[in-house]
């Protein structure tokens, strides 16, 4: 019999965990409730154009999220900037890390799945006074930039993507079935309650990371969360409902 875990990210971001969850009898229903846009950030390209001489050999480019990597090497080679995509890549997390490398960038560094973990190993690899490019999304948080910059580095963000509410009329049903909820980000988890009517499904809920696992629990829903965060600590505590 299958069982269905809900989880607020679209169909194309479920296929590792799903693949995780291949053994089991657990199923992914996408509810995505914030859905991806392309960003041409001109300020930040140009930033870092004009910064392009002091970016060398010591210098990194820094990505946190799977959806960051294809976007910054289009915009890198429509602006005839190639010569960044031969940085050493650190990513947060493997999934990152992967997307990073089907991209064409060669990852480095891989951090644990959350952006203060990748910040402090980064600080330690990188150079005094080195130049970090961030590509990353509008709505980001200040931890990793924080860390790199407090260590002495210069930080310079291009934002290559947005996040933006998916329209409730245009959410999938929730079906029957639902054996747990998995929240995968502060603004998603309000946007769930939003898409449930504002009160959680009555089964178990469980967050990627502390953060939001926080921010769930100021809406009232309880979450648990796994061992670490990441897509293989997450399917594991997933195959203990």
């Amino acid at each position: 019999m299958t069982r269905y875990v809900l989880i607020t990210r679209h169909p194309t971001d479920c296929v590792v965990l799903q693949g995780l969850l291949a053994s089991s009898d657990l199923t992914l229903r996408p509810y995505p409730v914030l859905r991806l846009e392309d960003l041409i950030d001109d300020p930040g390209w140009e930033t870092v154009s004009l910064a392009v001489g002091e970016i060398g050999a010591a210098s990194w480019l820094v990505v946190a999220s799977p959806r960051a990597p294809e976007r910054f090497v289009r915009g890198c080679r429509d602006r005839g900037l190639e010569r960044l995509l031969d940085l050493p890549a650190a990513a947060v997390g493997r999934s990152t890390a992967r997307a990073a490398e089907a991209a064409g960038l060669r990852v480095d560094l891989v951090g644990p799945g959350n952006g203060a973990g990748l910040g402090r190993a980064l600080v330690k690899a990188m150079h005094p006074g080195s130049v970090a490019v961030f590509a990353c999304g509008k709505q980001r948080r200040a931890e990793l930039p924080r860390i790199l910059e407090e260590g002495g580095h210069t930080v310079l963000p291009i934002v290559v993507y947005r996040m933006v509410p998916t329209p409730p009329r245009e959410l999938p049903p929730l079906g029957p079935s639902l054996e747990a909820v998995v929240l995968t980000s502060p603004r998603a988890a309000a946007l769930y309650l939003e898409g449930v009517g504002g009160k959680p499904l009555p089964c178990q809920h469980f967050a990627l990371g502390t953060t939001t696992q926080q921010a769930a629990a100021g809406l009232g829903i309880d979450c648990r969360i796994p061992n670490e965060p990441t897509m293989e600590s997450l399917a594991e505590e997933l195959c203990t409902i």
